[in-house]
């Protein structure tokens, strides 16, 4: 399956994971992952039904969060796994072809040992509040250098916003991730955003 270029949007528990969804294909994402952490494993079920539906009628790739078993229950596009989870190598083995796995990556090392994934994301570039726990931020000079070295599509995440933006278009990144930023505001921010992206 061909992976889209430009933004690739992120649910958030925040704003509500189905409701998020929703905004972000309205937006007109054409990658929605699916990451909400605190619900039961039936909650979770019936959330991402729900937006593969949506999804699938929007022309858009569905990505599940951390979860293999949850993504093929489902039939989502793919999974997103990090450094906790299974290896996507691992991963490859059970699903069918053309499933999509990305990978996050934190360091040089990280982007060094990337491999049977499709795409990696990049991050945090900036500090951010979608995670608990986040690691330690890169920078936009380690995260450029990632993104130089690496084989595979690179999608820039972590504290992304309208405000700075401009410091990371330079970088030869397959797209971006911005949660928090784009959920809280309006169509019109997010339309700056990738207009500043795009230029």
């Amino acid at each position: 399956m061909d992976l889209p270029k430009g933004f690739y949007g992120i649910t958030d528990e925040r704003f509500g994971c189905v409701e998020s969804a929703k905004k972000l294909i309205d937006f007109g994402a054409k990658i929605i992952q699916y990451r909400c952490k605190n619900k039961t494993d039936r909650q979770m079920l019936r959330e991402a039904e729900l937006i593969r539906k949506l999804t699938r009628d929007a022309g858009v790739v569905f990505i599940i969060d951390d979860r293999v078993d949850l993504a093929l229950l489902v039939g989502a596009d793919g999974v997103h796994v990090g450094d906790k989870d299974f290896p996507p190598c691992e991963i490859r083995r059970i699903v069918p072809e053309g499933f999509i796995i990305g990978l996050s990556t934190h360091s040089l090392e990280d982007v060094e040992h990337a491999s049977c994934c499709d795409y990696i994301g990049v991050g945090p570039v900036f500090a951010t509040t979608t995670k608990d726990k986040p690691h330690p931020t890169l920078g936009v000079e380690l995260a450029e250098e990632m993104v130089i070295k690496s084989p595979y599509p690179a999608f820039l995440i972590g504290g992304i916003a309208l405000d700075n933006i401009e410091s990371i278009k330079h970088i030869p990144a397959w797209g971006f991730v911005s949660v928090r930023d784009v959920l809280a505001n309006d169509k019109t921010h997010f339309e700056r955003m990738l207009e500043i992206w795009n230029s």
